[in-house]
């Protein structure tokens, strides 16, 4: 990620309608497959600025990894310091340590991101629980996916098929942010028109918007997920996965 991207999102990822919207679908998914038992052994992986471990706090004990020294620094400034700075390509924990793993937007940055599924599974207990999130659709490449330094983004059966390759069963997988597609497209053909350089690319979040517009894909959004904790959206800009390592 291009470091001023670490600021912005520390700035606003506690209060921005998309990753309200995304906490709430991972609360969602703990609700309905994690079980009853509390508390829960959680691994968020390349956990970014540890917002996790605030909004999941009441569900167990939750640990993270990230192989960036910026994002260790960041959770120090929440008072958050059960981060281990480490590859998840090889993550430092025994084999069925976890109840629970979170790969928030995590795949998409490994190039061997079967690799990178394959720890998930292995770390996790018989019976435990996958919640990831990954990028849709390469027609939506822009800017944004340089500036955070992706390497692709997914079509559900392409995620779907390779988790299932290493051995998790689906439980749901759908399209976020269905509404906002169209939108969303234009405006990454228009950015992606820009021609800047990687190094110098931002994210979406720099570009302003005004405050009725902002208000409108809070609403949108905030709907959109009540329905998509019910049914699996058909396009988004975003994918949605709970998935489960076989008890056998």
């Amino acid at each position: 990620m291009n470091p001023a991207e670490f600021d912005r999102m520390f700035a606003i990822e506690e209060t921005h309608w998309w990753y309200k919207g995304r906490r709430a679908l991972v609360r969602h998914a703990l609700d309905t497959y994690a079980g009853d038992q509390r508390p829960l052994k959680i691994l968020d992986v390349a956990c970014a600025t540890g917002m996790s471990f605030r909004f999941l706090a009441d569900y167990g004990d939750v640990r993270g990894i990230d192989i960036s020294e910026e994002t260790i620094e960041y959770c120090g400034r929440r008072g958050i310091d059960r981060i281990v700075r480490s590859d998840a390509m090889f993550l430092p924990f025994a084999d069925a340590s976890f109840d629970v793993v979170l790969a928030l937007d995590a795949f998409e940055h490994f190039d061997d991101d079967i690799g990178a599924m394959s720890e998930t599974f292995r770390v996790l207990k018989p019976g435990g629980v996958l919640v990831c999130t990954v990028p849709a659709f390469m027609s939506l490449w822009s800017p944004h996916d340089d500036a955070y330094h992706h390497v692709r983004r997914y079509r559900r059966p392409i995620l779907r098929s390779r988790l299932e390759r290493v051995g998790y069963r689906t439980h749901r997988m759908s399209y976020s942010s269905m509404t906002l597609f169209p939108p969303v497209f234009l405006m990454r053909t228009l950015r992606r028109w820009q021609n800047k350089p990687v190094e110098d690319a931002e994210s979406d979040f720099s570009v302003p918007f005004p405050w009725p517009i902002e208000k409108l894909a809070a609403g949108i959004t905030k709907t959109e997920i009540a329905l998509e904790k019910r049914v699996n959206l058909p396009v988004g800009v975003s994918l949605y996965g709970v998935l489960e390592k076989p008890s056998r």
